[in-house]
């Protein structure tokens, strides 16, 4: 796996697959969400939104190669507090509107039965179990989203792997 930063947009590579198969494109793939799987759609990172606080659930937009299509991800933070800072909080909350985290803390065994939707290049979506995401994040001082944090590897495991999360409260939020 890798992360490149080209342009303010990040570059993931989740394998090695050739962006064709045979002939044929990605447009023309048939894509079934509720078998798909983000490996099988490298692309580039083009937004990281915040689902859920708790446990940090997060949705990643992926736009694929010489296309205009993309593909989005629902994942679940692994980690723990050593793991995921106070900076990273704060970034998570800044991309809710909210000015300050007032905590974090670890939550062990968050349900496996958790979902998380997948939504394929056609706009169809469906339901699956979660997978992990990104757990260590580096952020600026100044990052807004968590996608300017984002370290290798993005996704960490298979759903059901380290069943140990993230979860946030934010202060300050619009009108509080």
């Amino acid at each position: 796996m890798i992360a490149i930063l080209i342009l303010g947009l990040s570059l993931v590579t989740f394998s090695s697959i050739d962006s064709t198969v045979g002939s044929r494109s990605y447009d023309e793939e048939v894509c079934d969400p509720h078998t798909m799987t983000i490996d099988q759609y490298p692309g580039l990172l083009t937004k990281l939104d915040v689902v859920l606080l708790n446990p940090l659930k997060l949705r990643a937009h992926f736009r694929l190669p010489n296309s205009t299509k993309e593909i989005t991800a629902e994942g679940m933070s692994r980690g723990n507090t050593v793991h995921f800072s106070q900076e990273s909080a704060v970034v998570a909350c800044r991309s809710l509107g909210c000015s300050k985290a007032a905590g974090r803390t670890g939550v062990r065994d968050w349900a496996v039965t958790q979902t998380c939707r997948f939504t394929c290049p056609d706009g169809t979506s469906a339901l699956q179990t979660c997978r992990n995401m990104q757990q260590n994040f580096k952020c600026p001082t100044d990052a807004m989203s968590l996608k300017e944090c984002i370290t290798n590897p993005f996704f960490t495991g298979i759903p059901g792997d380290n069943l140990n999360g993230i979860a946030l409260v934010c202060l300050e939020c619009g009108k509080d």
